[in-house]
């Protein structure tokens, strides 16, 4: 197959479903009190108790497991929770492919956090190549000095983005890489 070069396009990106009243405990991967509404497993958490990336694992009523341990070191209630659902940007199909770069807008007049995600489908992991990336109004966050990333068949990029429809998202591709 010949190589190729195309972009990949997608216009408002951020799905955030937010919740208050949350309970965090001490080194705890649950999060009680709070409404599972439009929350997913695998949506990112988004909220000062856990690092970035961590992610829920399960669903129960009123609750979420993650699959990380909260930074606290006291118990920590009234917290405001955003789960961030993904933007499937790419999925790599039946070739190999370089992802040589990308552009993130930010369409709003406040700044927005934003994560870009690779999953390696094979291994069955997800790494994040840019986490919380603070992008201001009016302006874009480039990855194109960072290196390439080769994807193989199946695997995605997904963006993450704290504020709903808040991020223009391109990026490059070259698929039919020997």
């Amino acid at each position: 197959m010949a190589e190729s070069f195309s972009n990949k396009l997608a216009r408002a990106v951020g799905v955030v479903t937010s919740s208050t009243g949350g309970s965090i405990g001490i080194t705890t991967n649950l999060i009680t009190g709070i409404s599972t509404a439009a929350v997913s497993v695998g949506d990112l958490v988004d909220t000062g108790n856990y690092i970035g990336g961590t992610k829920v694992s399960t669903i129960g009523v009123n609750q979420v497991v993650v699959d990380r341990d909260s930074t606290n070191t006291a118990s920590a209630t009234s917290q405001t929770v955003k789960f961030l659902n993904p933007t499937t940007l790419y999925t790599s199909t039946g070739v190999k492919t370089i992802l040589i770069g990308g552009t993130f807008a930010n369409n709003t007049n406040g700044q927005v956090g934003l994560t870009v995600e690779v999953t390696d489908t094979s291994a069955g992991v997800s790494v994040a190549i840019a986490s919380k990336i603070p992008v201001p109004a009016g302006s874009s966050f480039v990855i194109s000095d960072t290196g390439k990333t080769l994807l193989e068949s199946g695997d995605l990029i997904k963006v993450y983005c704290d504020t709903a429809n808040a991020i223009d998202a391109n990026i490059s591709i070259l698929t039919g890489v020997n």
